[in-house]
């Protein structure tokens, strides 16, 4: 479908974005001009990982897709398995690389310690939850075939009202955002998973201007919510305005994948579209070294303290990424490692 390969690239680009704002709001003063900045950007483009989680939904529950367990493993756990292994393999050498050039030693067992807890690098969580999901999947095919689509969408709300409060409650007992270990991450995400599902099977037309409303009362419920926790309680309490499962980023979520749903123009071209999307995996594992290559050398966004600063870093850093992911997709031997 065309939209879900247009809300693919643009979830990727918000995924950019998103790091890039996000040394903005942690490397300056709470409340100050450019710390605003980054924090707006960052704000704006909270939903981009629950968009991925529905796009995975809609995909992944598909009941006309009658598989084999045996098949649906085969098709779908190797197409992230050689990616999760390949990568975390890199990222554990990269984080030697940066210890030794600063002088510190990383030993095995902090490596092994990363990957248990689905983090070889900060951005990789995702593909550790999604891997578990997965693995589920045709056990939850079942449920929404079987289910009618009110019981589904009740078991939904239900499962977003456990996870949200789930989240709010890790956030104020200032435990760890996520479970040490890796293998219950998944649980949290369920709801947004068939969200996806009920968003693309949804015929009922959506009003632009409540949507659009949606989005920007969140965001804006997001960034000054962000602002007025940081500066009375600290930043830490404050970024629960920008966990996936805030109160304000679940409708600015939701919002927005009803709106990319609307986009059933190609970006280009259909044929662009597709070769896009299909490096979106490539960009997402790629983009992080260029960030902090870039921050290295003195010409990240806190070097330009700039309103445009953000949004340019980060479209440089996408198209350095994209060109990067589609030389490795180029080579048949390496094109499965993205």
């Amino acid at each position: 479908m065309t939209w879900l390969d247009n809300s693919r690239i643009l979830a990727i680009f918000a995924v950019v974005v998103l790091h890039v704002a996000a040394g903005v709001v942690t490397g300056n003063e709470i409340g100050s001009e450019y710390w605003w900045i980054g924090n707006i950007y960052n704000s704006l483009v909270r939903w981009c990982v629950p968009v991925f989680v529905m796009i995975s939904g809609a995909l992944m529950l598909d009941t006309s897709k009658n598989e084999e367990l045996t098949v649906f493993y085969k098709k779908r756990l190797s197409r992230i398995l050689i990616p999760i292994i390949v990568w975390s393999v890199f990222y554990s050498a990269w984080a030697v690389l940066k210890a030794s050039i600063k002088g510190e030693q990383l030993y095995l067992i902090d490596l092994l310690n990363r990957v248990l807890s689905g983090m070889p690098h900060y951005h990789m969580w995702f593909l550790y939850m999604i891997l578990i999901m997965y693995l589920l999947t045709p056990f939850f095919r079942p449920i929404v075939a079987n289910f009618s689509k009110r019981d589904l969408t009740l078991l939904t709300v239900f499962t977003f009202l456990l996870a949200a409060i789930n989240f709010a409650y890790i956030m104020v007992t200032s435990a760890e955002p996520r479970p040490a270990l890796f293998i219950n991450w998944f649980l949290l995400y369920i709801p947004y998973y068939f969200l996806g599902h009920l968003i693309r099977e949804d015929d009922v037309p959506r009003s632009s201007v409540l949507l659009w409303s949606t989005f920007v009362v969140s965001a804006l419920v997001t960034s000054v919510g962000c602002y007025l926790v940081s500066t009375r309680i600290g930043l830490d309490s404050g970024l629960y305005f920008y966990g996936y499962l805030s109160v304000s980023v679940i409708p600015m979520s939701i919002s927005t994948m009803y709106l990319l749903k609307k986009i059933s123009t190609p970006i280009i071209s259909s044929e662009f579209t597709k070769k896009m999307s299909a490096l979106t995996l490539g960009v997402y594992l790629i983009h992080p070294v260029l960030l902090e290559t870039i921050n290295q050398l003195g010409y990240g966004a806190n070097d330009y303290k700039y309103s445009f600063s953000v949004p340019i870093i980060a479209s440089i850093i996408f198209a350095s990424s994209l060109t990067i992911a589609w030389g490795i997709y180029s080579v048949s031997y390496l094109k499965r490692i993205i």
